[in-house]
């Protein structure tokens, strides 16, 4: 909906059970009140998770010589986090979806092992609230990273998770994550039809080819996982939990699908 997180929450309390806070934007997240991000949603009857910003200083530019890119990285994304605690007390993330840093896998491997360290420190900082130590990090596949480039048994050596992106997997062609054990070990899964470049498409925009590549996965999936349609439009949200749906029971799909 064309409207801020509260109007938005607020009208999908009454249609599901879990919402994505999409903090996107550091520095605009940053600059948010009690008028973006009121008390009172605390109280809706939703679980949450957050998705961590996307423009994060992962950079080793001059400007950063000084410091660990993982450290400010960790800093800049705990700082958003400790923001929405503020404004909104009683909120707790259940989990917080990382984008990988762009780089070859062994700076991706460096930079997140690091960057996972000081957030299970509080990003070291004494501000930092508490709790924060203690949100589950999961990392999620995209176009630079289909996450199974970082190394078979790299999520549990650095204590992260894995938030399975299905229309990334499936718009980026990621055959090496599919074949891989992660599926899986999905804490999280996010549904999309994939489109032009990196499009969220409702799911009955998947072809038949997709369509049975979505049955594995659904099917591989952990039955404790959380499966949240990731369509930013109302209407394509609506659309896409019948499809979800029958994935879940595997049901033959109805023919609009296709």
């Amino acid at each position: 909906m064309p409207a801020g997180v509260a109007e938005n929450a607020r009208f999908l309390a009454e249609r599901v059970d879990e919402v994505a806070l999409c903090l996107f934007e550091s520095s605009a997240c940053l600059q948010y009140d009690s008028g973006d991000l009121p008390p009172d949603l605390a109280a809706l009857p939703l679980r949450w998770h957050a998705h961590l910003p996307v423009d994060l200083p992962w950079s080793r530019g001059p400007a950063v010589r000084q410091a660990s890119p993982a450290r400010r990285a960790a800093c800049t994304a705990a700082a958003v986090i400790a923001r929405l605690m503020a404004l909104v007390p009683g909120l707790v993330p259940r989990v917080a979806v990382l984008h990988p840093p762009e780089g070859p896998p062994d700076l991706q491997r460096t930079l997140l092992a690091d960057f996972a360290e000081h957030w299970r420190n509080g990003a070291d900082s004494p501000e930092a609230p508490p709790a924060l130590r203690h949100i589950p990090l999961l990392l999620e596949n995209v176009a630079h990273s289909d996450v199974a480039c970082l190394g078979k048994n790299f999520l549990h050596e650095h204590g992260l998770g894995l938030c399975l992106d299905v229309g990334h997997l499936l718009g980026y062609a990621q055959k090496k994550l599919l074949h891989s054990a992660l599926p899986s070990q999905a804490g999280l899964l996010h549904w999309s039809a994939p489109g032009k470049g990196d499009q969220h498409l409702p799911l009955t925009a998947l072809t038949p080819s997709q369509r049975r590549i979505a049955r594995r996965i659904m099917a591989d999936a952990p039955s404790t996982a959380t499966h949240l349609v990731e369509v930013f439009k109302w209407e394509g949200l609506a659309a896409s939990l019948p499809v979800l749906s029958a994935l879940a029971t595997g049901e033959t799909p109805d023919v609009s699908w296709g």
